[in-house]
């Protein structure tokens, strides 16, 4: 017997509140694993840059770091 079938099978025996969550998981499941399958597409220097042309990065980098330093304490 196949997972699908054994899948089937056991579904059948649910009653329709476990069954609505056994649908709900199996959506997210889905949802899931059509993220991990996007995200794995994506490489990381695509990721890289975007904040050069920022307000909050403008000026200079070392001044820049102590005032997120200075954040903190």
């Amino acid at each position: 017997m196949s997972m699908v079938e054994r899948l089937y099978e056991f579904g059948r025996t649910l009653p329709p509140s476990a069954l609505a969550e056994l649908l709900d998981f199996a959506e997210f499941l889905q949802q899931k694993n059509s993220l991990e399958i996007s995200a794995a597409n994506v490489r990381l220097v695509d990721l890289a840059g975007g904040l050069e042309g920022s307000s909050c990065f403008a000026g200079d980098p070392l001044a820049i770091q102590e005032g997120l330093r200075l954040e903190w304490n």
